[in-house]
């Protein structure tokens, strides 16, 4: 509805009201005033003929009931009668009950407006003594017709000035709806499709001042949109380019990666285009680097690691390749119809490149790049594709490896059972697990002990309803990105000590960094091993060695803990942080696992033989044990 019909309309339904209350109040003080008239004429009239039969002439009988037959034959009182002092009434004249002939008005405006019932009596003496009492009861036929008359032409009024009131309304909306075509809505059409020289069509109603003044806006408005149009018409081409472009590295943006993405995704029904890849690497530490370095340098650092992923990715794929960064630390670019095996050697290059492009972060060691591929095929859902990469950013965060994280789609379904990836999916269901106690422990032989008394422990969790259970490997990812790893791993050692308490042995059990650094976790797991000190001498703690490095103070704390309780340690991936070799004396662990990496790189690299001679030697010294048949 437009405003000028609420407008008008709120005004009507005012004057509606108040001509409706005026009828009301007009019709209620008339028959007020006819109550009041006849009422005091049944006053006066009784007065009057008590006065009358007082007279000693008047007090015969005879001519008593004359002078009362003379009062009720003038057809003005309903009810005309003479008592004796002692009540009993004398003489009585009384209209019938049936309906009035002189009563002009309908029945049921009787019953919605009726009059009171009007009464009037008075003494008839003698000197002293009294003779009797006079009673009257008014007739209100005169008076109920006047209402009735005074009521049709008070609505008939009222009725008449609604209907003038309705026309005048037509008429001025008609007009008001005229005037707005030709001074507001024809000019904004004629301004909107008006070249850049031509004029405005003129004012076709200069009385109205409201008018007036909204076509001088309009006229103003006109002449700025006359002289900005040239400058607008200048920038578009400059934020065509912005708007797909990254501000820092001059990379494509996130918006240009969605949009091409999805018009690989949407080119064709599925199954009938060519599948593609997509990859995601993210630098883990550009908190500590912006820390570290400026920001001159450091935005100089990811322009060329841009330009020189993206020359690797022109050389392998054509001109037509392209780069994006997606946010500050995440990158990205689309293999359109690659197949798995070149998708894979050209992220393997890009991997080279990014290893090579390392910043040393002090004690920390060298920035971590993690990186993931997908693949896609058409017909799939954007969100789909996004949320494997996501899935698979989470496991190479959590393994902590420096190889690219391959997640086909394929694989990723038949892992979680067509679940999906989400963080969402993932929390739902952690939470659920957790509160319904969905985990349990998977066991096996632990293949680089020396005996066959030493087993590892794997938490798996166990969805009602599903065909298997999921692996720690498939869901410790996202609990470490969504926090809770800590209630995982608290559950993990749980499982593990009732496992110790009925199996002989040791037990290893891994525990993820984010759980240490969590600040209730040490005193849960606390809590648990002084319940089972037995248990707790035959348990074994698989840290992460990148924990010792970039967070050696909660580690070490944790290690203290583990020691007071009897359980032991031992270290993971020992190759990409050599630098925890200066820190092993700090929690003395039973076993260091070095990575294949290191044993391969000694046959070619004097450095590569000197570190694990370095590594052999502290160890010996503090009696831990070298793996060197494990992965990382």
């Amino acid at each position: 509805m437009s405003l000028l019909r609420q407008l008008l309309l709120s005004v009507t339904l005012a004057i509606l009201v108040i001509l409706a209350g005026t009828t009301i109040f007009s019709i209620g003080s008339a028959r007020q005033y006819l109550d009041a008239q006849l009422q005091g004429q049944s006053d006066s009239t009784a007065t009057s003929l008590a006065l009358t039969l007082s007279q000693p002439s008047n007090q015969d009988p005879t001519v008593r009931e004359l002078l009362l037959s003379v009062l009720f034959d003038s057809g003005q009182f309903q009810v005309v009668e003479f008592l004796d002092p002692t009540g009993r009434i004398l003489i009585r004249r009384e209209m019938g009950d049936g309906r009035d002939d002189r009563v002009t008005a309908p029945d049921w405006f009787s019953h919605l407006l009726p009059l009171e019932r009007h009464e009037a009596q008075r003494q008839v003496t003698n000197g002293w003594s009294q003779l009797g009492v006079v009673r009257l009861q008014a007739s209100d036929a005169y008076a109920r017709n006047a209402l009735w008359d005074s009521t049709a032409r008070i609505v008939s009024l009222t009725v008449g000035a609604g209907i003038l009131w309705g026309l005048f309304v037509a008429m001025l909306m008609r007009w008001l709806r005229r005037a707005l075509q030709d001074d507001v809505t024809a000019r904004v059409q004629a301004m909107a499709q008006a070249a850049a020289g031509d004029e405005l069509p003129p004012v076709r109603h200069p009385a109205m001042v409201e008018l007036r003044e909204v076509a001088q806006i309009i006229t103003h408005a006109h002449q700025r949109v006359q002289a900005t149009a040239a400058e607008h018409q200048s920038r578009i081409e400059s934020l065509e380019l912005e708007l797909n472009q990254d501000a820092v590295t001059g990379l494509a943006n996130r918006k240009y990666f969605i949009n091409e993405l999805r018009r690989l995704l949407e080119q064709s029904a599925p199954g009938q285009g060519e599948d593609g890849h997509v990859m995601l690497f993210r630098q883990c530490d550009l908190q500590s680097i912006n820390q570290t370095m400026s920001r001159q340098v450091v935005d100089q650092w990811l322009r060329n690691m841009g330009q020189l992923v993206l020359e690797v990715l022109r050389e392998r794929l054509g001109p037509q390749a392209w780069l994006a960064r997606l946010n500050g630390s995440d990158f990205a670019f689309v293999l359109p119809m690659v197949p798995g095996p070149v998708a894979v050697r050209v992220a393997q290059a890009v991997g080279e490149i990014l290893q090579a492009q390392r910043i040393q972060l002090g004690q920390a060691g060298l920035c971590r790049w993690r990186m993931v591929l997908t693949d896609f095929e058409p017909g799939e859902g954007l969100s789909d594709v996004l949320s494997r990469l996501d899935e698979a950013l989470m496991r190479a965060e959590s393994a902590g490896h420096t190889d690219v994280e391959y997640l086909p789609g394929e694989d990723l379904r038949s892992l979680t059972g067509g679940r999906g990836g989400g963080e969402q999916a993932w929390r739902t269901l952690l939470r659920n697990a957790l509160q319904e106690g969905w985990f349990a422990l998977a066991t096996q032989r632990d293949p680089s002990a020396t005996s066959e008394d030493r087993a590892q422990g794997l938490l798996t969790l166990h969805e009602p309803g599903a065909s298997e259970p999921l692996s720690g490997y498939l869901f410790m990812p996202p609990a470490v990105r969504l926090g809770l790893s800590a209630a995982c791993d608290v559950q993990a050692v749980s499982l593990g000590l009732g496992w110790l308490r009925t199996h002989p042995g040791d037990l290893v059990l891994r525990v993820s960094l984010a759980s240490i650094l969590h600040e209730e976790f040490r005193g849960e797991v606390a809590a648990l091993l002084a319940d089972m000190p037995d248990q707790s001498a035959r348990l074994l703690m698989d840290l992460d060695s990148y924990g010792l490095v970039a967070h050696r103070a909660q580690v070490t704390a944790f290690a203290a803990m583990l020691r007071e309780h009897g359980v032991r340690l031992g270290l993971r991936r020992f190759a990409e942080q050599p630098e925890a070799l200066l820190y092993l004396h700090e929690i003395r662990p039973e076993y260091i696992r070095v990575s294949g990496t290191l044993l391969a790189a000694q046959a070619d690299s004097p450095g590569a033989r000197r570190l694990l001679a370095a590594v052999q030697d502290t160890a010996r010294e503090i009696g831990a044990v070298v793996d060197l048949a494990a992965g990382s």
